[in-house]
């Protein structure tokens, strides 16, 4: 576009591509008066048409891919596979519950009393193994027996290592105590001991329903903390 300074006379050039669809001033170069500049009307973008006859550029453009549409149609492929999958519940709801037993009976007792597909269970009858596990994939559970590994106090090196435990590692680690000079469910031991639960042998087949009785107490009891925290219960 082609305009002239209205007071010097001074032809003015614009690029048709950058012009602005409104009025606009600019100073002239020569005189430094201010001109306004009316810019041309610019035709409307026109789609393809849909009814009636085509242009020879018109089915061109039709002919040509729609690259709007290939690039939604990419980006819905790629959100579709970025997409999580849905996780198996069935697995990480369960909670993991390391036995470290010296008696193979209470073991198996123990195994046979709860619930496979709400509790992931080892084993391990050294203590060197058990840490080993523990540090492979923490458990939510360790069911301990005084007596475990007793050639190398094995009862002992688990204690020690359960108290070495971070706070917020140790608050989410459930300690189980199973001996005959304890007393099922006794609170007071279970704190003299450093854990949380005691159990008498003869009830390890009752084993859930006292753990998840135990559990309820212990989320009602550090409810208060949970929630100053912003933590879930246990």
């Amino acid at each position: 576009m082609i305009a002239s300074c209205p007071q010097c006379a001074m032809s003015l050039t614009f690029d048709d591509i950058r012009l602005p669809t409104e009025p606009f001033n600019v100073l002239c170069p020569r005189c430094r008066q201010s001109v306004t500049i009316m810019p041309p009307p610019k035709e409307e973008p026109k789609l393809p048409g849909i009814t009636g006859a085509l242009d020879p550029i018109n089915v061109a453009e039709v002919d040509q891919p729609d690259s709007l549409r290939a690039l939604a149609d990419l980006l819905l492929a790629g959100l579709k596979q970025s997409q999580p999958q849905v996780p198996d519940t069935s697995k990480w709801q369960r909670r993991r519950v390391l036995l470290c037993q010296d008696d193979p009976q209470i073991r198996e007792t123990l195994r046979n009393a709860m619930e496979t597909s709400r509790y992931e269970i080892f084993s391990a009858d050294l203590a060197p193994e058990a840490i080993e596990i523990l540090h492979e994939s923490r458990a939510d559970v360790i069911v301990l027996s005084p007596g475990f590994d007793a050639d190398h106090q094995g009862g002992a090196a688990m204690m020690q290592y359960i108290n070495t435990l971070t706070p917020q590692v140790r608050r989410r680690t459930y300690v189980v105590l199973v001996s005959p000079q304890l007393r099922t469910l006794d609170t007071y031991l279970a704190f003299a001991n450093g854990v949380n639960l005691t159990v008498h042998p003869e009830d390890v087949a009752a084993f859930q329903s006292i753990f998840e009785r135990s559990v309820r107490d212990f989320n009602e009891l550090y409810r208060p903390l949970n929630q100053a925290s912003s933590l879930g219960a246990f």
